[in-house]
């Protein structure tokens, strides 16, 4: 059994809080693509900021964006693309006000928030793109502006507590996700890294258990549970940790592995 699809997620996996890739990562990437496997990005993150980390590593490869709301080939072809129904991000986004925390709302390739705040100046250098600042945002969503994804910012206890308000409340419509410590993602129903995945195997004929893949939060846990092959970085929380079959230190380890995989199949 070969790997022949390999999946990173991006921040706390592939690049650090100064939006920075290691070395030995690049180089590893590198390697892992020369020895015949497929690469793909898996992130919360626009499509348009992968394509800033993938001009740094000077490759091509897969891309799903925004936890599975865009999924895109290395050639381009946009295979999957979801936006939230107008009445439902508008209630939604009223209930994030109400909580007063700093809120970012995404479509494809923007994100956007009512007013510019030192907070917000402070998050966009962990940005690969300036945030744009809509005072009508409100009003413009599902008519100017097509949703695909919300980001409500604070400490994980008051979010994880938000998030669970939410689930009960819209729980038949949307999927959240703790993307990082101090984020809570909130997407369109059945939106997930995982369900991205599935759509890419399908397309490109691979098997789940042909996939690795690596990352460090609550919203890759539904591609680690996609393979057998599934990654967690040695500084995940606990509960990320818990449901991926190996801990790692940084991706390139998690691709000596891959290869180590691989080479030992050849040989059998």
């Amino acid at each position: 059994m070969m790997i022949k699809l390999f999946v990173s997620d991006l921040d706390g996996t592939l690049i650090d809080i100064k939006k920075e890739i290691k070395k030995e990562d690049i180089e590893a990437l590198t390697a892992l693509k020369a020895s015949g496997v497929d690469i793909c990005l898996a992130t919360g993150r626009m499509d348009i900021e992968i394509a800033e980390i993938l001009k740094v590593i000077g490759e091509t490869y897969h891309r799903v964006s925004q936890n599975g709301a865009f999924v895109q080939t290395g050639s381009g072809k946009m295979l999957h693309e979801i936006t939230f129904e107008k009445d439902l991000a508008k209630s939604i986004f009223q209930e994030i006000k109400a909580l007063d925390c700093v809120t970012l709302i995404a479509d494809y390739s923007k994100n956007y928030v009512e007013k510019r705040t030192e907070i917000i100046t402070k998050i966009e250098e962990r940005l690969f793109a300036p945030v744009e600042v809509v005072s009508t945002l409100e009003n413009d969503i599902g008519d100017n502006l097509h949703i695909s994804k919300m980001s409500v910012l604070g400490e994980y206890e008051q979010l994880t507590e938000f998030q669970l308000e939410l689930q009960q409340k819209y729980g038949r419509d949307i999927e959240l996700y703790i993307s990082d410590k101090q984020c809570l993602d909130i997407m369109p129903k059945n939106i997930s890294k995982g369900a991205a995945l599935e759509l890419l195997l399908d397309h490109l004929g691979i098997q789940p258990h042909e996939v690795a893949c690596i990352g460090d939060s609550f919203n890759d846990l539904p591609m680690f549970a996609l393979t057998p092959h599934s990654f967690a970085m040695k500084e995940a929380l606990p509960g990320v940790k818990e449901q991926a079959v190996y801990t790692v230190e940084s991706v390139s380890h998690a691709i000596e592995k891959v290869l180590e995989m691989n080479s030992s199949e050849l040989q059998g």
